[in-house]
């Protein structure tokens, strides 16, 4: 069963939803295949190394809604991490040898772990930006309070 939650902000009246996303590459096709929460839908993807949940937020700099990655497989955040963070060549090499996928770049650059509890880079242009996880967060956009006004759960 997956959720919709609908965040307003209360200052300047910017409105983003939280569909429940689920994401994973395909280890055939090497693309990443989003998809919402629900029961036909529960088993997709579970063999990846590359899977989780899809946390969205809204990036003013690009004017645009943003995807981070939140990947269940943690040592594979702490590889990615460190290689993005390392030169161009090192960085296919840790996706090469470990994993062997050559995964689409804004899965890799947004990826997020537990310890971004509630700002991340955007995978864009990488200004630091609140993520949206709770009934009550900051607001992207102004930076005032965003809560959560409407929660609907589906199949």
């Amino acid at each position: 069963m997956g959720t919709l939650t609908e965040y307003v902000c209360e200052k300047c009246g910017f409105s983003i939803s939280d569909s429940d996303l689920k994401y994973f590459v395909d280890d055939e096709t090497n693309c990443v295949v989003e998809h919402a929460s629900g029961m036909l839908t529960f088993d997709m993807g579970h063999g990846s190394k590359i899977r989780g949940r899809i946390i969205p937020s809204f990036c003013p700099d690009c004017s645009s809604e943003v995807h981070f990655y939140y990947n269940e497989n943690e040592s594979y955040i702490k590889e990615i991490k460190y290689a993005l963070e390392q030169d161009e060549e090192d960085f296919k090499k840790v996706l090469d040898e470990k994993y062997r996928h050559r995964t689409i770049s804004s899965v890799l650059k947004g990826v997020i772990g537990p310890e971004d509890k509630t700002h991340a880079d955007c995978p864009n242009c990488g200004k630091n930006i609140p993520l949206i996880r709770d009934s009550k967060c900051e607001c992207p956009k102004c930076g005032g309070e965003l809560y959560s006004l409407m929660v609907a759960l589906y199949d």
